[in-house]
């Protein structure tokens, strides 16, 4: 599975671009926590090229995590798009002329995994369940920045 993520730069001179599309299986991230998971194809297009002494990469990732719901935990898909992501690297930091891209694309597509989800598209059933933990602000408490003047 590792070569659909290799750039052979002896290939590629300075006027030539890599066109880049692969679908692939979602395991290849390697992501098996309690609370998130990848599933279906992850696809990947853009291109790659050298620029000077520099390989660019400008890509497009797309995937599906599956995470729980903030307020009713229950699990769902949720997409998951690296839109433009670019990213470079000096040649001379590659030394066999063989880069392998498959770090950058789970680091872009972890990177943009939302802190908080919420099903039925942000409007969760249960979320009336939990007004009566939440309490209304009473009188007396003390606000220590309400004098300030808001910012417009």
């Amino acid at each position: 599975m590792k070569d659909q993520f290799k750039i052979y730069i002896d290939r590629l001179n300075e006027t030539d671009t890599e066109k880049i599309f692969e679908v692939l299986d979602a395991t290849f991230l390697d992501v098996q926590e309690s609370e998130l998971s990848f599933e279906g194809n992850v696809t990947i297009s853009g291109q790659a090229y050298l620029a000077k002494n520099h390989l660019i990469l400008d890509l497009k990732i797309k995937a599906s995590a599956k995470m729980p719901c903030s307020i009713c935990n229950e699990t769902m898909l949720v997409p998951i798009e690296v839109a433009d992501f670019t990213h470079t690297v000096e040649l001379c930091e590659i030394p066999s002329a063989i880069y392998d891209f498959s770090d950058e694309v789970r680091s872009a597509l972890l990177i943009k995994i939302p802190q908080f989800i919420e099903c039925h598209q942000g409007k969760c059933p249960k979320r009336n369940e939990l007004n009566k933990f939440l309490m209304d602000s009473p009188e007396d408490t003390y606000t220590p920045f309400s004098e300030l003047p808001s910012v417009k």
